[in-house]
């Protein structure tokens, strides 16, 4: 059987809701559907150094893994363990050279640079930025020496990512899980979102746009605790025809169902230029076409799928789409089939598949 190292600096946890918490457990299952057996290196510091040095026995007297895929967390990885001291600051990247200097290939899937924005300065103490910073790029700088592949959420991210040679990085966006919903028939355009508001989330113009349409229904899904800290900012644009509710999981289904398109209308930035929504790929999993705005890393991915429409960032075009959409059902009906044929390309076993072909040569299977 082939046969992996899953390292994460961090512990796992399978009931996470943020994409940073979901992601690394999908990819660990995904890695398992396809048949690998998995070595997991995960936990506390202390629980790592265990299992870092029983593999590092096993290695030495010769077994061999096929590669070794790790995934970052969005603080620096000396800091990971719960109280965020930095007992163990070099074991996590020491492992990973060690890997790589006995020939097994370490790809690393590197999250986030948020850390290089002026928004995260502003938040935090000067002399915690310093020393984040610092330690954010000791990370990368080390990567330089431990990794062959340094996957990105997009190859956009790479212009801000700084020490590790360009010809490293690679693509690896969320997956998705495929779902089929039955399609349901309703009067007008019922449109979806979910995710959060305020901050990179700012959905004014979407809610306005759909506010001032003809036949369009608008449904958002936040969390209860967002809401409250926005909702004064959207109590004056909502209409009957707009819907706020709380819900996760499973409890979203009903939501898909009822919907024709999914929504990704945001506020474009140069971090939006290169995000990658965990969202936009769950949205992919069901089916669904996505109106996005263009801008932003998911536009052009729409415009380079056509599993949706992509326009400016103003409420008077969205509106202009959302009342030629009423007027002919028959469009989103063909953007939908594009849509549906995505979903086999864009699930967490097609990440996985793309990881183990780059890290060992072999056809994706």
């Amino acid at each position: 059987m082939a046969s992996m190292i899953y390292h994460v600096p961090y512990p796992l946890n399978p009931n996470a809701k943020t994409g940073s918490g979901l992601r690394p457990v999908r990819m660990l299952e995904a890695f398992k559907a396809l048949g690998y057996d998995v070595e997991l290196v995960a936990g506390e510091s202390g629980e790592r150094r265990a299992l870092i040095k029983a593999l590092k026995r096993r290695i030495g007297a010769g077994e061999r893994f096929d590669f070794l895929y790790s995934e970052s967390h969005t603080m620096p990885t000396a800091l990971t363990d719960a109280d965020h001291l930095p007992r163990r600051p070099f074991m996590d990247v020491a492992f990973l050279r060690f890997a790589r200097k006995n020939g097994i290939k370490v790809g690393l899937f590197y999250r986030d640079v948020y850390w290089r924005f002026p928004e995260y300065k502003e938040r935090l103490n000067p002399l915690i930025h310093t020393a984040t910073r610092a330690l954010y790029n000791l990370d990368l700088l080390a990567y330089k020496f431990a990794v062959d592949k340094l996957y990105l959420p997009s190859l956009g991210m790479g212009a801000f990512v700084p020490h590790v040679p360009v010809e490293r990085h690679m693509a690896l966006p969320p997956g998705g899980e495929i779902v089929d919903v039955p399609a349901t028939i309703k009067d007008g355009i019922h449109l979806f979102y979910v995710g959060g508001l305020g901050g990179y989330y700012n959905m004014h113009d979407c809610v306005r746009a759909v506010a001032a349409s003809k036949n369009a229904y608008l449904t958002i899904c936040t969390r209860a605790e967002e809401w409250e800290q926005n909702k004064d900012g959207y109590s004056e644009l909502l209409n009957d025809r707009i819907q706020v509710v709380h819900k996760n999981g499973a409890d979203l289904i009903p939501y898909y169902e009822q919907a024709d398109i999914c929504m990704l209308f945001i506020e474009p930035s140069i971090y939006r230029s290169f995000a990658a929504p965990i969202k936009f790929a769950e949205y992919i999993g069901f089916g669904k076409p996505v109106i996005v705005n263009n801008g932003t890393n998911v536009g052009d991915f729409v415009a380079q799928h056509g599993n949706g429409w992509a326009v400016p960032f103003d409420a008077q075009s969205l509106t202009q789409l959302l009342d030629d959409l009423a007027g002919h059902p028959e469009d989103i009906a063909a953007v939908t089939q594009t849509a549906l044929g995505l979903r086999e390309d864009n699930t967490w076993q097609a990440r996985a598949r793309q990881v183990a072909a780059d890290l060992t040569g072999a056809t994706q299977r």
